[in-house]
C-alpha cells in the first residue's frame, strides 16, 4: 500500500479506515486510559504538551515537552518537504503541534479509534492525515517515510526487532526513525521492571493489561544502526536533570539503514 492509496481508505469522522473492526487491545486500552485520567478533552488536546495546570500529569508533560522542544529543533534542520510517520500518534497533539511550524506532510496511525477521531476533529489540516491501523498488517510500500517518529509508543509494541525491521523497511534510503519518551533497559533490569508493570495494572485492578505492555532493552537497540541524540544514563543529563528539574528519565533514539 503506498502513500496516495492510505487517503483513498474510507473516512469515518475524518480517520481514514484500513481496520473494519476494533482490537482487543483497543478497548482495554482505553478504560485504563480513563482510569488514569489520560483521555482529555479538546481544550487540553490543544495546549498539549504544555498542559494546564489543571491537567493531572502535568509534571510528567513537562519533562515531555522539553523532549518535543529538542525534537523541533532537529526537524528544523530538513530544508525539504518530508513524509513523516507518526506511529502510536494517539490524540494526534504531536504532528498537530508541528504543523503549526512545519509545511510536512504528517500521516498519524493508531488502533485507538476514539483519540484518532478526536485528533482529526481538533487538528482539522491537510498536511495531517489520521490512519486507524495496525502498521505491521498495512503492508505499506517501501521507501514511504523520511522520518519514523515512536513518541511515547514502542513500548506497546511486542517485538522490537520485528518492528524495527518493518519500520527501516518502509523508510526512505536516507531516512531516520526516531523513538522519544519510552522506556528501556539494560539487561538486567528487565525482571525488575516487569516486576513493576505487573504489580502496578493489578494495583488499578487491571491486571490482564501487563500481556499489552512490553520492555524492551538498550541491547535491543544496538542491534540496529543507532545513536542516542539524548541519553539520561550520561553524566551530564544526569547532573542537568537535577539542577533544571523535570527533564525526560528516557532516551531519545535515532535509527537509521
Amino acid at each position: 500500500m503506498n502513500l496516495s492509496e492510505i487517503i483513498q481508505l474510507p473516512v469515518s469522522d475524518g480517520v481514514h479506515l484500513f481496520e473494519k473492526e476494533k482490537n482487543q487491545f483497543e478497548e482495554k486500552y482505553l478504560t485504563i486510559r480513563r482510569k488514569e485520567k489520560r483521555l482529555y478533552s479538546d481544550d487540553e488536546v490543544k495546549l498539549l504538551p504544555f498542559a494546564s495546570s489543571l491537567n493531572p500529569h502535568k509534571k510528567e508533560w513537562e519533562y515531555r515537552s522539553r523532549s518535543f522542544i529538542r525534537f523541533k529543533e532537529y526537524l528544523k534542520s530538513f530544508k525539504r518537504e518530508l513524509e513523516i510517520l507518526d506511529l502510536g500518534c494517539g490524540n494526534g497533539w504531536f504532528a498537530g503541534e508541528l504543523s503549526k511550524e512545519f509545511q510536512h506532510n504528517f500521516y498519524c496511525i493508531d488502533i485507538n479509534l476514539y483519540e484518532l477521531k478526536q485528533g482529526a476533529r481538533i487538528f482539522k489540516n491537510d498536511k495531517i492525515k489520521f490512519i486507524y491501523g495496525n502498521i505491521l498488517q498495512m503492508e505499506l510500500e517501501k521507501n514511504s517515510f523520511d522520518l519514523i517518529v515512536l513518541n511515547s509508543s514502542v513500548q506497546y509494541f511486542s517485538d522490537f526487532n520485528l518492528l524495527i525491521k518493518e519500520l527501516v523497511y518502509i523508510l526512505k534510503l536516507d531516512g531516520e526513525i526516531h523513538i522519544i519518551d519510552s522506556p528501556f533497559y539494560e539487561n538486567e533490569k528487565l525482571s525488575e521492571a516487569k516486576q513493576r508493570t505487573e504489580a502496578y495494572y493489578k494495583s488499578i485492578g487491571f491486571p490482564e493489561m501487563k500481556d499489552f505492555y512490553f520492555h524492551h532493552s538498550y541491547k535491543d537497540v544496538m542491534n540496529f544502526n543507532s545513536e542516542f541524540l539524548y541519553d539520561p544514563r550520561t553524566l551530564k543529563n544526569k547532573l542537568l536533570s537535577i539542577a533544571f528539574k523535570h527533564d525526560s528519565p528516557f532516551p531519545w533514539v535515532r535509527i537509521k539503514r
